[in-house]
C-alpha cells in the first residue's frame, strides 16, 4: 500500500548536495526521504518495541519515499482573484536519455538517445542534441510541462559572543529552497505490516510543524506536512514497447553493492528487477552522485555513500520482468527513499519512423500570478511598492502646487512678500500634524495670516482667501506628512515668483 503525503515549505530549507562546508554550497532539488525517516524515527524510536523499530526503520518493507515539486495551477479563490493552488500532481526529475537543441527551446522537441539508430543523419546532427540534466516535469497526455523549484540564496556569519560582532573569517552562504512551495511524497508499506504501526507512522508525520535540513535551529527548516487521498494509479507504462527492449527509469536515486560489499556503479540486470537479461551499456545514460551522510546519533559522518542519480535509464535487452507491477524497488537503503524505479514509462517512446524524435511534446506553462497576489511578503517588494506610493503622492502634490501657482501668481509678485512665505515655511516645518499648521497659520486672533502686519498684507488682492481656499479644498485628503510637504513645496515656489 501507498499513503500519499504533501510537504509545505512554511520557511527556507537548506539541503546541501555535499558534505563540505567550504565552496559554492548548491541546494538539493528535491526533499530526500529519509527526512521524512527521522521525524518519524525521532518521534517512535523510543516508545516502540526493538522489533518494532527493527521492522519499521531497517527492514526495508517501510519506504520514505522521495519529495519532488508539485504542480501548481491558478485558480479563483473565494474573493475572486487568481490564486496558486495545488494539484496533487507530482513531477519526475526528467529522464537522462531526453536529448534537446542547443540552439533552440524544448518547444522544438527532443531527442531520446538509445532510440536514435543513425546519429549520422543530417537533420539529427543539425539539431546539435545536448543532454537534458535538470528540472521536474508532468507528464501527461503525450504532453510534458515543467514544475519549476524556486531556490534563494543568503549569506551568513558566524557571532563572536566574546567580541560581540561578526567572526572573522567565517562567512558563508546557503542555498535554499524557496519557502511557500509545495512538495509530494508516499510512504511504501507493505501488506504484512500492522495497520496499529501504520496509524502511528501517519501521527508522527502529520501531527505539529517539523523541521528539516541544516540550521534547523535558526530560521530554516519549519515545514507542514498533511496526508492527501491519490489515486493509486502508476505512471502509464507498457511491458513491451520496441522489440525485446526493457527500459528502467530511475525515479529515485540507486545504491547498488557488489560481492565484497562496496558501492558499485555498475549493476546488473538482476540487481535491477530483471532475470535473464543484459544491459546495453552503449545506449544506456547514467548519471551518478556521492556523499556522505551524517549520523545524528553518532555526531559524525558515516561512510560516503556511491550511486546512480535519479532521471538515469537503463537499457536491458532481452529480459525478463521479475515484478508483475511496472514500479518497484531495487537496491539498497530502500527505507530511506532509494531504489524505485519505472519500467518501460509512456514518456520514453519515439513517433515512428523519426530516428528517436520523442512523442511526448513541451508545453509551457503560462499560469503565474500577478506579482502583487505572490510577492505581497518579499522585502524588496514591499520597498518597491512604498517607493511607487511615494512618487505617486510626490507628483500628486507638485500638480496642485502648480495649479496654485498658475492662478494666483499675479496677486504676489512683490519684492516684500518673498519673506511671507518664507515664514509659512518655517511654520509648516515646525508642526507634524495638519491640524497644527491649520491653527498655526488661519486660527482666529492667534494665527499668522490673520494679525499684526502680516493680516494687512495678506488681506489685499484676496491673497489669505485664495490660500485658505487652497488648503482647505486642495489639500484636504492629504495626509499629515503629505500636507506638510505641499505647503513647504508651495512657500519655496511662491517666494521665488515673489522675487521675480
Amino acid at each position: 500500500m501507498k499513503i500519499y503525503f504533501r510537504c509545505e515549505l512554511l520557511t527556507d530549507v537548506v539541503l546541501n548536495q555535499r558534505a563540505a562546508t567550504e565552496g559554492n554550497q548548491e541546494s538539493l532539488d528535491f526533499i530526500p526521504g529519509n527526512n521524512f525517516l527521522g521525524i518519524v524515527a525521532g518521534k517512535l524510536y523510543d516508545e516502540l518495541k526493538p522489533e518494532e523499530n527493527l521492522l519499521l526503520f531497517h527492514s526495508g518493507k517501510i519506504r520514505f519515499g522521495d519529495a519532488h515539486p508539485e504542480q501548481l495551477k491558478l485558480e479563483k479563490n473565494e474573493k475572486g482573484k487568481n490564486e496558486l493552488k495545488p494539484t496533487g500532481k507530482r513531477s519526475l526529475r526528467i529522464p537522462a536519455s531526453f536529448y534537446k537543441s542547443k540552439l533552440s527551446k524544448l518547444e522544438d522537441g527532443l531527442y531520446i538517445s538509445h532510440e536514435v539508430t543513425n546519429p549520422e543523419e543530417k537533420t539529427y546532427k543539425d539539431f546539435h542534441p545536448k543532454q537534458c540534466r535538470t528540472g521536474f516535469y508532468i507528464f501527461e497526455n503525450e504532453l510534458f510541462e515543467e514544475v519549476r523549484t524556486e531556490k534563494s540564496f543568503a549569506i551568513k556569519s558566524a557571532y563572536d559572543s566574546e567580541k560581540r560582532r561578526s567572526k572573522d573569517e567565517m562567512m558563508y552562504g546557503y542555498e535554499s529552497l524557496a519557502a511557500g512551495s509545495f512538495w509530494l511524497f508516499e510512504v511504501a508499506i507493505d501488506d504484512d505490516v500492522d495497520s496499529q504501526l501504520i496509524e502511528k507512522i501517519k501521527s508522527s508525520l502529520v501531527i505539529g510543524e517539523k523541521r528539516i535540513g541544516r540550521s534547523r535551529t535558526a530560521q530554516y527548516g519549519l515545514v507542514k506536512i498533511s496526508e492527501v487521498k491519490k489515486d493509486s494509479e502508476e505512471i502509464p507504462a507498457s511491458i513491451r514497447m520496441r522489440g525485446s527492449d526493457i527500459l528502467i527509469y530511475t525515479e529515485a536515486r540507486l545504491i547498488f553493492l557488489d560481492e565484497y560489499g562496496l558501492p558499485t556503479f555498475q549493476p546488473t540486470a538482476e540487481q535491477l528487477g530483471i532475470r535473464e537479461g543484459e544491459i546495453d551499456w552503449s545506449r544506456t545514460q547514467v548519471r551518478t552522485f556521492q556523499y556522505a551522510p551524517w549520523n545524528f546519533k553518532r555526531q559524525c559522518r558515516d561512510a560516503d555513500r556511491c550511486g546512480i542519480e535519479k532521471g538515469s535509464v537503463f537499457v536491458i535487452k532481452d529480459g525478463v520482468l521479475k515484478e508483475k507491477s511496472n514500479e518497484f524497488w531495487v537496491g539498497s537503503y530502500q527505507n530511506e527513499g532509494f531504489g524505485k524505479v519505472i519500467v518501460n514509462p509512456d514518456f520514453l517512446q519515439v513517433e515512428p519512423n523519426s530516428n528517436g524524435k520523442a512523442k511526448y511534446k513541451f508545453v509551457e506553462n503560462n499560469q503565474k500570478p500577478a506579482p502583487s497576489e505572490t510577492s505581497s511578503n518579499d522585502p524588496l517588494f514591499k520597498f518597491l511598492t512604498q517607493q511607487q506610493e511615494k512618487e505617486k503622492n510626490e507628483q500628486n502634490i507638485v500638480r496642485k502646487v502648480n495649479k496654485f501657482v498658475e492662478d494666483y501668481e499675479g496677486k504676489f509678485k512683490s519684492d516684500s512678500f518673498a519673506s511671507q512665505w518664507g515664514t509659512i515655511r518655517s511654520t509648516a516645518m515646525q508642526h507634524k500634524k495638519k491640524q497644527e499648521i491649520t491653527n498655526a497659520l488661519f486660527e482666529d486672533q492667534e494665527g499668522y495670516l490673520v494679525h499684526g502686519v502680516a493680516a494687512e498684507k495678506w488681506s489685499e488682492k484676496g491673497r489669505y482667501n485664495a490660500l485658505k481656499k487652497f488648503v482647505e479644498e486642495d489639500l484636504r485628503d492629504l495626509s499629515d506628512k503629505d500636507f506638510q510637504s505641499a505647503l513647504i513645496n508651495l512657500s519655496a515656489e511662491m517666494a521665488k515668483i515673489s522675487k521675480k
